[in-house]
Protein backbone atom coordinates (compact mmCIF):
# COMPACT_ATOMS: atom_id res chain seq x y z
CA UNK A 1 0.00 0.00 0.00
CA UNK A 2 1.35 3.40 -0.96
CA UNK A 3 1.85 6.01 1.74
CA UNK A 4 -0.16 9.20 1.57
CA UNK A 5 -1.01 12.07 3.92
CA UNK A 6 -4.06 10.34 5.41
CA UNK A 7 -2.19 7.17 6.34
CA UNK A 8 0.49 8.97 8.33
CA UNK A 9 -1.91 11.19 10.25
CA UNK A 10 -5.00 10.37 12.32
CA UNK A 11 -7.53 13.21 12.41
CA UNK A 12 -7.95 14.73 15.88
CA UNK A 13 -9.63 17.93 17.12
CA UNK A 14 -7.42 20.99 17.02
CA UNK A 15 -6.31 22.13 20.46
CA UNK A 16 -6.87 25.83 19.73
CA UNK A 17 -10.06 25.94 17.65
CA UNK A 18 -13.69 25.45 18.68
CA UNK A 19 -16.37 26.99 16.47
CA UNK A 20 -19.18 28.60 18.45
CA UNK A 21 -21.36 31.66 18.84
CA UNK A 22 -22.60 33.60 21.84
CA UNK A 23 -24.38 36.90 22.58
CA UNK A 24 -22.17 39.97 22.22
CA UNK A 25 -22.50 43.75 22.15
CA UNK A 26 -25.21 43.96 24.80
CA UNK A 27 -26.07 47.54 25.78
CA UNK A 28 -28.34 47.05 28.79
CA UNK A 29 -25.62 47.93 31.32
CA UNK A 30 -25.43 51.39 29.70
CA UNK A 31 -29.17 52.01 30.11
CA UNK A 32 -30.27 51.28 33.68
CA UNK A 33 -27.87 52.06 36.53
CA UNK A 34 -27.81 49.25 39.12
CA UNK A 35 -28.79 50.21 42.66
CA UNK A 36 -27.82 47.61 45.27
CA UNK A 37 -30.57 47.11 47.84
CA UNK A 38 -30.61 45.18 51.11
CA UNK A 39 -34.18 43.84 50.88
CA UNK A 40 -35.92 41.82 48.19
CA UNK A 41 -38.89 44.19 48.32
CA UNK A 42 -39.12 47.68 49.66
CA UNK A 43 -40.18 51.23 48.86
CA UNK A 44 -38.35 54.05 47.17
CA UNK A 45 -39.21 57.71 47.48
CA UNK A 46 -40.38 60.02 44.73
CA UNK A 47 -40.61 63.80 45.00
CA UNK A 48 -43.55 65.54 43.33
CA UNK A 49 -41.98 67.05 40.23
CA UNK A 50 -44.26 70.06 39.83
CA UNK A 51 -43.50 71.38 43.32
CA UNK A 52 -39.93 72.19 42.29
CA UNK A 53 -40.96 74.33 39.32
CA UNK A 54 -43.91 76.22 40.81
CA UNK A 55 -43.02 79.83 41.64
CA UNK A 56 -45.27 81.54 44.23
CA UNK A 57 -47.35 84.51 43.14
CA UNK A 58 -44.64 86.69 44.62
CA UNK A 59 -41.26 86.14 46.19
CA UNK A 60 -41.07 89.69 47.50
CA UNK A 61 -40.89 89.87 51.30
CA UNK A 62 -42.68 92.62 53.22
CA UNK A 63 -40.97 94.19 56.26
CA UNK A 64 -41.44 92.26 59.53
CA UNK A 65 -42.47 89.07 57.71
CA UNK A 66 -40.46 85.90 57.29
CA UNK A 67 -41.15 85.49 53.57
CA UNK A 68 -43.42 83.31 51.47
CA UNK A 69 -43.64 79.68 52.60
CA UNK A 70 -43.24 76.93 49.98
CA UNK A 71 -43.57 73.19 50.36
CA UNK A 72 -42.82 70.06 48.39
CA UNK A 73 -44.41 66.63 48.57
CA UNK A 74 -42.96 63.15 48.57
CA UNK A 75 -44.57 59.78 47.86
CA UNK A 76 -43.32 56.21 47.68
CA UNK A 77 -43.44 53.37 45.20
CA UNK A 78 -42.54 49.71 45.55
CA UNK A 79 -40.10 47.37 43.88
CA UNK A 80 -39.79 43.59 44.12
CA UNK A 81 -36.64 41.80 42.95
CA UNK A 82 -37.44 38.31 41.60
CA UNK A 83 -34.74 35.68 41.29
CA UNK A 84 -33.31 34.96 37.84
CA UNK A 85 -31.23 31.79 37.69
CA UNK A 86 -29.99 29.18 35.20
CA UNK A 87 -28.37 25.81 35.92
CA UNK A 88 -26.20 23.50 33.82
CA UNK A 89 -26.02 19.81 34.75
CA UNK A 90 -22.94 17.93 33.56
CA UNK A 91 -22.52 14.23 34.10
CA UNK A 92 -19.23 12.87 35.37
CA UNK A 93 -19.03 10.73 32.24
CA UNK A 94 -19.30 13.80 30.01
CA UNK A 95 -16.65 15.68 31.96
CA UNK A 96 -14.29 12.70 32.03
CA UNK A 97 -14.58 12.05 28.29
CA UNK A 98 -14.55 15.64 27.03
CA UNK A 99 -11.65 16.67 24.82
CA UNK A 100 -9.51 19.45 26.27
CA UNK A 101 -10.36 22.12 23.62
CA UNK A 102 -14.03 22.06 24.63
CA UNK A 103 -13.36 23.37 28.15
CA UNK A 104 -16.87 22.40 29.16
CA UNK A 105 -16.89 23.98 32.60
CA UNK A 106 -15.67 27.35 31.34
CA UNK A 107 -18.08 27.30 28.39
CA UNK A 108 -21.01 26.34 30.63
CA UNK A 109 -20.27 29.21 33.00
CA UNK A 110 -20.04 31.67 30.10
CA UNK A 111 -23.26 30.35 28.58
CA UNK A 112 -25.23 30.72 31.81
CA UNK A 113 -24.00 34.27 32.31
CA UNK A 114 -24.56 35.25 28.68
CA UNK A 115 -28.11 33.91 28.63
CA UNK A 116 -29.01 35.71 31.84
CA UNK A 117 -27.58 38.96 30.48
CA UNK A 118 -29.42 38.49 27.18
CA UNK A 119 -32.63 37.89 29.11
CA UNK A 120 -31.95 41.10 31.08
CA UNK A 121 -31.52 43.03 27.83
CA UNK A 122 -34.72 41.57 26.38
CA UNK A 123 -36.71 42.57 29.48
CA UNK A 124 -35.45 46.15 29.37
CA UNK A 125 -35.93 46.40 25.60
CA UNK A 126 -39.52 45.16 25.90
CA UNK A 127 -40.12 47.60 28.74
CA UNK A 128 -38.89 50.79 27.11
CA UNK A 129 -40.13 50.02 23.58
CA UNK A 130 -43.69 49.74 24.86
CA UNK A 131 -45.05 53.21 24.22
CA UNK A 132 -47.51 53.24 27.10
CA UNK A 133 -44.58 52.88 29.53
CA UNK A 134 -42.97 56.14 28.43
CA UNK A 135 -43.96 59.79 28.53
CA UNK A 136 -44.72 59.99 24.81
CA UNK A 137 -44.54 57.80 21.73
CA UNK A 138 -45.36 57.97 18.04
CA UNK A 139 -44.44 56.59 14.63
CA UNK A 140 -42.63 58.94 12.22
CA UNK A 141 -44.94 60.41 9.61
CA UNK A 142 -42.31 59.51 7.01
CA UNK A 143 -40.21 56.47 7.88
CA UNK A 144 -36.48 57.04 7.99
CA UNK A 145 -35.87 54.13 5.63
CA UNK A 146 -37.04 56.59 2.98
CA UNK A 147 -33.48 57.86 2.73
CA UNK A 148 -33.55 60.11 -0.31
CA UNK A 149 -33.03 63.78 0.48
CA UNK A 150 -36.19 65.47 1.71
CA UNK A 151 -38.36 62.35 1.84
CA UNK A 152 -38.09 61.89 5.62
CA UNK A 153 -36.73 64.11 8.38
CA UNK A 154 -35.02 62.28 11.27
CA UNK A 155 -33.56 65.59 12.52
CA UNK A 156 -37.00 67.11 13.00
CA UNK A 157 -38.33 63.92 14.56
CA UNK A 158 -35.42 63.73 17.01
CA UNK A 159 -35.97 67.36 17.97
CA UNK A 160 -39.66 66.67 18.58
CA UNK A 161 -38.74 63.91 21.03
CA UNK A 162 -36.07 66.00 22.76
CA UNK A 163 -38.45 68.92 23.15
CA UNK A 164 -41.12 66.66 24.63
CA UNK A 165 -38.68 65.48 27.33
CA UNK A 166 -37.28 68.93 28.13
CA UNK A 167 -40.68 70.67 28.18
CA UNK A 168 -41.96 68.56 31.10
CA UNK A 169 -38.74 67.90 33.05
CA UNK A 170 -36.28 70.68 32.30
CA UNK A 171 -33.74 67.98 31.42
CA UNK A 172 -32.24 67.25 28.02
CA UNK A 173 -32.32 63.84 26.39
CA UNK A 174 -28.70 62.69 26.51
CA UNK A 175 -28.95 59.21 24.96
CA UNK A 176 -30.51 57.68 21.86
CA UNK A 177 -31.10 53.91 21.79
CA UNK A 178 -31.85 52.41 18.40
CA UNK A 179 -32.22 49.00 16.80
CA UNK A 180 -29.69 47.93 14.19
CA UNK A 181 -32.15 48.33 11.31
CA UNK A 182 -32.65 51.97 12.29
CA UNK A 183 -28.90 52.56 12.52
CA UNK A 184 -28.35 51.00 9.10
CA UNK A 185 -31.01 53.29 7.60
CA UNK A 186 -29.61 56.44 9.20
CA UNK A 187 -26.01 55.88 8.09
CA UNK A 188 -27.33 55.79 4.52
CA UNK A 189 -29.74 58.71 4.90
CA UNK A 190 -29.02 61.49 2.43
CA UNK A 191 -29.75 64.30 4.90
CA UNK A 192 -27.20 62.89 7.36
CA UNK A 193 -24.51 62.21 4.80
CA UNK A 194 -24.97 65.73 3.42
CA UNK A 195 -24.09 67.26 6.81
CA UNK A 196 -20.76 65.44 7.13
CA UNK A 197 -19.63 64.89 3.55
CA UNK A 198 -16.98 67.60 3.67
CA UNK A 199 -15.45 66.59 7.02
CA UNK A 200 -15.98 62.84 7.40
CA UNK A 201 -15.82 61.57 3.80
CA UNK A 202 -19.41 60.40 4.09
CA UNK A 203 -18.65 57.70 6.69
CA UNK A 204 -21.28 57.76 9.47
CA UNK A 205 -20.68 56.17 12.89
CA UNK A 206 -22.62 56.04 16.15
CA UNK A 207 -20.39 58.79 17.56
CA UNK A 208 -21.10 61.01 14.57
CA UNK A 209 -24.85 60.42 14.94
CA UNK A 210 -24.58 61.43 18.59
CA UNK A 211 -22.86 64.66 17.56
CA UNK A 212 -25.37 65.40 14.82
CA UNK A 213 -28.36 64.80 17.10
CA UNK A 214 -26.65 66.63 20.00
CA UNK A 215 -26.68 63.85 22.60
CA UNK A 216 -23.92 62.29 24.68
CA UNK A 217 -24.17 58.86 23.10
CA UNK A 218 -25.99 56.69 20.61
CA UNK A 219 -26.44 53.07 21.70
CA UNK A 220 -27.01 50.61 18.87
CA UNK A 221 -28.88 47.46 19.81
CA UNK A 222 -27.12 44.68 17.90
CA UNK A 223 -28.28 41.76 20.04
CA UNK A 224 -30.44 38.98 18.66
CA UNK A 225 -32.52 36.26 20.31
CA UNK A 226 -33.63 32.81 19.22
CA UNK A 227 -37.37 32.27 19.70
CA UNK A 228 -37.35 28.79 18.19
CA UNK A 229 -38.25 26.02 20.63
CA UNK A 230 -35.50 23.58 21.60
CA UNK A 231 -35.21 20.79 19.05
CA UNK A 232 -36.90 22.84 16.31
CA UNK A 233 -35.47 25.20 13.69
CA UNK A 234 -33.79 28.36 14.96
CA UNK A 235 -35.78 31.57 14.61
CA UNK A 236 -33.64 34.67 15.17
CA UNK A 237 -34.94 38.19 15.62
CA UNK A 238 -33.53 41.54 16.72
CA UNK A 239 -34.04 42.35 20.40
CA UNK A 240 -34.49 46.09 19.79
CA UNK A 241 -36.56 45.81 16.62
CA UNK A 242 -37.02 48.93 14.49
CA UNK A 243 -37.49 51.26 17.43
CA UNK A 244 -35.74 54.39 18.71
CA UNK A 245 -35.83 55.60 22.31
CA UNK A 246 -34.61 59.04 23.31
CA UNK A 247 -33.95 59.27 27.03
CA UNK A 248 -32.27 61.12 29.81
CA UNK A 249 -30.09 58.58 31.59
CA UNK A 250 -27.90 58.97 34.64
CA UNK A 251 -24.62 57.10 34.87
CA UNK A 252 -21.19 57.24 36.40
CA UNK A 253 -20.78 58.98 39.74
CA UNK A 254 -24.30 60.43 39.51
CA UNK A 255 -25.97 57.00 39.29
CA UNK A 256 -26.66 56.71 43.00
CA UNK A 257 -30.45 56.70 42.87
CA UNK A 258 -30.84 60.37 43.79
CA UNK A 259 -30.65 61.80 40.27
CA UNK A 260 -33.41 61.62 37.67
CA UNK A 261 -33.02 58.80 35.16
CA UNK A 262 -35.48 56.96 32.96
CA UNK A 263 -35.02 53.77 34.95
CA UNK A 264 -33.03 51.93 37.57
CA UNK A 265 -32.29 48.27 38.27
CA UNK A 266 -32.84 47.39 41.92
CA UNK A 267 -30.46 44.49 42.64
CA UNK A 268 -30.85 42.63 45.92
CA UNK A 269 -27.51 41.75 47.43
CA UNK A 270 -27.15 39.53 50.47
CA UNK A 271 -24.11 37.60 51.75
CA UNK A 272 -26.30 34.50 52.04
CA UNK A 273 -26.56 34.32 48.23
CA UNK A 274 -23.01 35.34 47.42
CA UNK A 275 -22.05 37.77 44.69
CA UNK A 276 -24.73 38.38 42.04
CA UNK A 277 -23.94 36.68 38.71
CA UNK A 278 -21.15 34.61 40.29
CA UNK A 279 -20.82 30.94 39.29
CA UNK A 280 -21.75 28.32 41.91
CA UNK A 281 -20.85 24.65 41.53
CA UNK A 282 -21.84 21.61 43.57
CA UNK A 283 -22.05 17.87 43.10
CA UNK A 284 -25.41 16.12 43.11
CA UNK A 285 -26.24 15.42 46.79
CA UNK A 286 -28.10 12.23 45.83
CA UNK A 287 -25.00 10.70 44.23
CA UNK A 288 -26.41 10.96 40.72
CA UNK A 289 -22.93 11.23 39.21
CA UNK A 290 -23.34 14.74 37.91
CA UNK A 291 -22.30 18.22 38.91
CA UNK A 292 -24.34 21.43 38.87
CA UNK A 293 -23.31 24.92 37.85
CA UNK A 294 -25.59 27.86 38.58
CA UNK A 295 -25.58 31.60 37.97
CA UNK A 296 -28.24 33.76 39.60
CA UNK A 297 -29.21 37.23 40.74
CA UNK A 298 -32.21 39.07 42.21
CA UNK A 299 -33.31 42.20 40.38
CA UNK A 300 -36.23 44.42 39.43
CA UNK A 301 -35.99 46.84 36.51
CA UNK A 302 -38.22 49.86 37.05
CA UNK A 303 -39.04 52.87 34.89
CA UNK A 304 -38.96 55.50 37.62
CA UNK A 305 -39.41 58.60 35.44
CA UNK A 306 -41.39 57.77 32.27
CA UNK A 307 -41.38 61.42 31.20
CA UNK A 308 -37.63 61.08 30.62
CA UNK A 309 -38.25 58.76 27.65
CA UNK A 310 -39.75 59.18 24.18
CA UNK A 311 -40.31 56.30 21.76
CA UNK A 312 -40.30 56.44 17.99
CA UNK A 313 -41.89 53.06 17.20
CA UNK A 314 -41.24 51.29 13.90
CA UNK A 315 -39.09 54.15 12.65
CA UNK A 316 -38.04 52.23 9.52
CA UNK A 317 -39.83 49.83 7.20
Amino acid sequence: MSIDARTVHIDAPLSNLVVGFEPTNLIVNDIYPVINVSKQSDLYYEYTKGDFFRIPETTARAPKTKGRTVEFSVSSKAYYAPNYALVEEMSYETLANADTPLKLREKAARNLTNLLMLDYEVRVANQITSGSNLGSYATPGSLWSSSAAGTSDPFSDMQTAKSAIRSTTGLEANTIIMGRDVYDALVRHADIIDRIKYVQKGVVTADILASLFDVDKVLVGNSIKNTGSEGLADSFSDVWGKNVVLAHLTNGADADGRNPSLGYSFRWTNPLFGTPMAVEAWDDPDHGNFTNMRVQYYQDEVIVAPELGYLWADAVA
